[in-house]
């Protein structure tokens, strides 16, 4: 049995992984693209008063063909995890909660997904662009964690519990924004150049958009196929 999971897991995923690189590459990365050259070069000021480059940047794949192979292996394993919470989870609510896999019990698993993973949590915090000031980077990833988490637990309670129970539920999506996103110093961009400041304002805006649209059609195309290799293993 696990094994077959984890093989419908995969089939899933590399479908799934497929079509996000597709859309990113379509809507994502000239954008990224375009927000990198208006990059500054990392130049810190010393003691002596000059100015010296720190150099060294982090390594990063190459643009072109490595670009877009590691890309697509990232998209590929995020998909084959989020799978197997999505098998998880359906699996055990058909067991133990009676629900009926279909595709459109797929679909809904698909727009939790999208809401517990990217929406709930980009309302605290925004997709960035390169260039935007940003919280310290501890702090954001505990905080998604935490609204991931409590999402999660939340939607539990409103589509598995009942009565005054669901209650509970309001109070645990609730939890992340009574506590508080982490903010950075200074919001936006500290890009001297008020040519360049107006570019990455469209662009960071135009990314916002980017990002929703492409993370909605992933899980909606994640949450339709899981839906759909399970119900079919069922019958064989």
């Amino acid at each position: 049995m696990f094994k077959s999971l984890v093989f419908s897991a995969l089939s899933v995923a590399f479908v799934a992984g497929l079509v996000l690189t597709a859309m990113q590459n379509w809507q994502v990365t000239p954008i990224i693209l375009a927000a990198e050259v208006y990059e500054i070069p990392d130049v810190a000021v010393a003691t002596d008063g000059h100015a010296h480059d720190h150099g060294g940047e982090a390594w990063g794949p190459e643009d072109g063909f490595e670009r877009a192979a590691f890309s697509t292996l990232s998209n590929v394993l995020a998909a084959f995890g989020f799978g197997l919470i999505l098998i998880a989870t359906m699996k055990w609510a058909n067991t133990h909660r009676n629900l009926k896999i279909n595709i459109r019990t797929g679909i809904a698993a698909g727009v939790a997904g999208y809401l517990t993973f990217f929406f709930i949590p980009s309302l605290g915090l925004p997709p960035e662009i390169p260039g935007m000031e940003a919280a310290v980077l501890e702090g954001r990833q505990s905080w998604w964690l935490m609204s991931v988490v409590t999402s999660l637990a939340g939607f539990y309670v409103l589509f598995f519990m009942s009565g005054f129970s669901r209650v509970y539920a309001v109070l645990l999506f609730a939890l992340p924004w009574i506590i508080g996103a982490p903010q950075p110093e200074a919001h936006g961009f500290s890009h001297p150049d008020a040519v360049a400041l107006e570019a990455l304002q469209r662009l960071a805006s135009q990314f916002i958009t980017a990002t929703h649209v492409t993370n909605s059609i992933f899980w909606l195309v994640l949450g339709g196929l899981t839906a759909f290799v399970l119900k079919r293993s069922s019958h064989e």
